[in-house]
């Protein structure tokens, strides 16, 4: 009995592995292929699309995400955290309460935005576009709250389904614009898909192929709405500031210039942020897995390894897209041949928070979402310092180049903590040791 023992201790770490390397490179590639698809949208629909047009549809998503964020209190985080070490058996009832409530407080948030803020958040925009922004932001809440049920629960299968699901249908629709170049058939079709999404998502959190897991058994007891709201809140700080820090200068292009100057400079943006499918991809993945481990080395060992491999990889990546962009967008996007400046100045900050991005989700996943809290207060008080000193002499380059001095200060400061709080040399976090090559030259070799 007790060698039948060891053999399963033995072959439960190689198995957790596999299933982490399994789900990461499926998540990556689910965002790759998103990527590409937006990518194919891009060359045949942004040629004829006037900037103008998309900075209406990008305004709806900015705002919507924005109501999301700030008032959905990060219950996602939460969620994430609980079903992966008490089970959904033991936190329905309370995801059920804090979904209903959050709810509530973005509508409400939503209309008190659009009835007497209108010409802060929606400058320039009709009743139809403000109203709009509202109702994705609970749809993209509630799509939220059943992904991070999905990934509570390891569902990475489904989980990658649908977010592959929803860019195939959005692709399809941005297709449309070439017949008719609308704003409010985008906006529309994307609110649409999102429903869609929603009762997708619902399906594949009852369905399970074989026996629900069940807790470890002193993890074996409800879970009260009051706990999974308190960690939803130290959670939410850091997010709501990772979210600013994200896209404050997103905001500041809105209020300060015209729509086509906020279309182009979210085009730099969303260029930006194709080196993060990959750091994406694993943070997403470790979290829970982290969650539901037991032993402190086995946590700091999975952290480690997926930092270093995000990080090199990010660099390659980051170097190229600038390389590419200077290169196609004059040819291919002439419009938006104005995003490249900026991009060059983003693509530095958006290398350094990949550490944030991996190590912010490990950190919560140890139950101390509120250690996340510093780096981000230090991102937003280096942003809102260099916007000021840089927007006169730079214009949209200088928000540009503030963004990405506080994505770098952010994830700096990520790294000093997580080594402070795991007593880890900062030095691991950079340079691999040998088995961690071993480990890599594997799962090349697979």
């Amino acid at each position: 009995m007790e060698l039948s023992r060891m053999k399963d201790t033995e072959k439960k770490p190689k198995r957790l592995h596999s299933d982490i390397v399994r789900d990461s490179i499926n998540t990556f590639g689910t965002n790759v292929i998103g990527s590409l698809l937006s990518i194919i949208s891009a060359f045949f629909v942004l040629g004829v699309l006037d900037p103008a047009v998309k900075g209406q549809y990008n305004q709806v998503q900015l705002v919507g995400n924005g109501l999301f964020t700030l008032f959905g209190f990060s219950i996602n985080a939460a969620m994430i955290y609980f079903v992966s070490r008490y089970k959904i058996k033991n936190t329905k009832k309370a995801i059920a309460k804090l979904t209903v409530a959050m709810s509530a407080l973005i509508l409400a948030a939503g209309a008190v935005a659009v009835l007497f803020m209108k010409e802060i958040f929606f400058s320039g925009s009709t009743a139809f576009y403000c109203w709009a922004a509202v109702v994705y932001g609970l749809f993209s809440f509630l799509m939220n709250v059943c992904l991070a049920i999905l990934r509570g629960e390891n569902k990475f299968k489904m989980f990658n389904t649908i977010n592959l699901l929803q860019k195939v249908l959005l692709t399809a629709f941005m297709f449309s614009m070439l017949v008719w170049p609308s704003a409010m058939l985008l906006v529309t079709s994307m609110i649409g898909i999102q429903v869609l999404m929603i009762l997708f998502a619902l399906y594949g959190i009852k369905r399970w192929n074989g026996k629900e897991p069940d807790p470890a058994p002193e993890d074996d007891h409800s879970v009260q709405t009051g706990a999974m709201f308190r960690y939803s809140l130290k959670s939410h700080v850091s997010n709501v500031m990772t979210y600013i820090n994200s896209y404050l200068g997103s905001y500041i292009v809105n209020a300060v210039y015209s729509l086509s100057t906020f279309g182009i400079y979210n085009a730099a943006v969303t260029m930006m942020q194709q080196v993060w499918l990959l750091p994406d991809a694993v943070s997403q993945v470790i979290m829970s897995r982290i969650a539901a481990m037991h032993e402190k080395d086995d946590k700091v060992r999975l952290t480690l390894m997926s930092c270093k491999v995000v990080t090199y990889i990010t660099i390659v990546c980051a170097v190229l897209l600038v390389l590419v962009a200077q290169v196609f967008v004059p040819i291919v996007f002439p419009k938006y041949v104005e995003a490249i400046a900026p991009l060059r100045y983003l693509i530095i900050g958006s290398i350094f928070i990949c550490y944030a991005k991996v190590l912010a989700n490990s950190i919560a996943a140890y139950g101390k979402p509120e250690l996340n809290i510093l780096p981000t207060i230090i991102g937003i008080i280096v942003n809102l310092s260099l916007s000021f000193v840089l927007i006169p002499p730079m214009g949209v380059n200088g928000i540009a180049l503030a963004t990405s001095a506080s994505l770098t200060a952010q994830g700096f400061t990520s790294m000093v903590i997580f080594c402070l709080f795991t007593h880890t040399p900062f030095y691991r976090l950079l340079i691999p040791n040998g088995e961690e090559i071993r480990s890599v030259k594997q799962i090349f070799k697979k």
